[in-house]
């Protein structure tokens, strides 16, 4: 029923969509420089105003990654995430349906993790099957850093490896995720060592979708996955 309604909602909203685009190669495709327009659109929350210029918006696409290696009754730990992130921002930022677009993008997204074929459709039919980084969880120096890397991009490909400064909870209306689990937090993070490359610095995660461990441990392996679709809003220094 879930997917069915996101489905319908889909057509709805993403009706007046321009065609496909075809996949890129690593080295053809370029996102838009200017998202002026998309950073008025910036998802509101308790979390401090963005002050820098936004570069890029993608979609991500992943697991919330967790252990449980002590008593039943604890809570899970965790090992961070790793998601694939696609191009958003681009086609959004022209798109005189972005406002009402952007809340069911994760949802939809998640809805259909489970169907790869249905899902590389959807991405394609709207535009956003741009796939341009990956995030994952680094080392540096002995600790466990969150970093975009988008690595699909042209070399020297910009970078961002951060910290979280602030974190908020998911809007009441948010996906409660595949098996009604919970939705993650929105987060702020900024790197404030100086690890980042390519101009970009700081990193919203909003419009979250899923992921949530379950309250404690019981009855769950020694490791095991959530998964979860978030928006990364991220930003880097103004001109």
């Amino acid at each position: 029923m879930f997917v069915a309604t996101l489905s319908v909602l889909s057509v709805a909203l993403f009706s007046a969509s321009s065609a496909a685009l075809p996949w890129p190669g690593k080295q053809t495709y370029t996102p838009s420089s200017d998202l002026s327009k998309l950073a008025k659109l910036v998802p509101q929350s308790d979390l401090p105003i963005p002050d820098g210029q936004l570069k890029y918006v993608v979609l991500g696409i992943g697991t919330q990654n967790y252990t449980c290696t002590g008593s039943p009754d604890a809570a899970p730990g965790t090992t961070g995430a790793t998601a694939t992130l696609y191009d958003i921002g681009t086609q959004l930022n022209n798109d005189p349906m972005a406002k009402w677009k952007i809340p069911s993008i994760s949802p939809l997204a998640l809805s259909l993790s489970a169907y790869p074929v249905a899902l590389d459709w959807s991405l394609k039919s709207q535009g956003y099957s741009n796939l341009i980084g990956h995030h994952f969880f680094a080392s540096v120096n002995g600790a466990a850093t969150p970093t975009f890397a988008l690595d699909q991009l042209p070399a020297p490909y910009p970078m961002a490896q951060v910290g979280k400064l602030n974190d908020t909870a998911a809007p009441a209306t948010a996906c409660p995720g595949l098996q009604g689990e919970g939705t993650v937090k929105w987060l702020y993070l900024k790197d404030l060592k100086g690890l980042s490359q390519g101009g970009i610095d700081t990193v919203y995660r909003l419009e979250t979708a899923g992921g949530m461990a379950p309250a404690t441990c019981k009855g769950q392996p020694a490791s095991f996955e959530v998964k979860y679709t978030a928006q990364y809003w991220i930003f880097g220094p103004k001109k």
